[in-house]
């Protein structure tokens, strides 16, 4: 029996990850399991904002995105785990799936001052969005405040990697990257 597969999106905030695999997966028929979706459910369950969480909050809902991406490999569902992954925070965690599924990454990019206007642009246009997650760049654009491009470390694992160009069509393209993932 083969390995399920576990093809991971991730970039720096704003860089388009979340679209891209939810497109991802309803073009490859995949399941996508996002860290930030695990999050606001955790936010639902608790009825508090992020400001009002404990202090682990983050931490937990982690474990548990990482726990779900466990059960379903080790039940063989191949899986599209999507988050915001840094190689010194997460690098251990993917390591754990290696020998147990088919992991390829994929990093969305796109220029950084890009990414950080998506970034405030869909904070300032939900306002939910600061409820789940207590974007602070968000509260200080708001106020005017002129916000720095954070640093992001890409995750260095010993897997397929593919860079995705965001900014308009995905290059390459999904179907061009379905092709290189499952050889179809």
């Amino acid at each position: 029996m083969s390995k399920p597969y576990l093809i991971v999106v991730t970039g720096r905030p704003g860089s388009g990850k979340t679209t891209f695999s939810k497109e991802l997966g309803n073009e490859i028929f995949m399941p996508v399991i996002s860290r930030d979706q695990i999050k606001e459910g955790y936010v639902h369950t608790l009825g508090k904002s992020h400001n009002e969480l404990p202090e682990d909050a983050n931490k937990i809902a982690t474990e548990i995105f990482f726990d779900t991406l466990m059960g379903l490999i080790t039940n063989n569902v191949s899986v599209i785990a999507e988050a915001a992954f840094q190689h010194r925070i997460w690098s251990t965690k993917l390591e754990q799936f290696m020998g147990k599924a088919q992991v390829f990454l994929l990093i969305c990019k796109v220029d950084e001052k890009i990414a950080l206007d998506r970034f405030v642009r869909r904070g300032l246009d939900n306002s939910l969005r600061e409820y789940f997650h207590g974007d602070k760049g968000v509260d200080m654009a708001r106020k005017g405040i002129e916000l720095n491009v954070s640093s992001y470390e890409e995750p260095l694992i010993d897997v397929p990697i593919f860079n995705i160009d965001t900014l308009g069509e995905y290059d390459p393209s999904i179907k061009e990257l379905s092709k290189k993932i499952f050889g179809d």
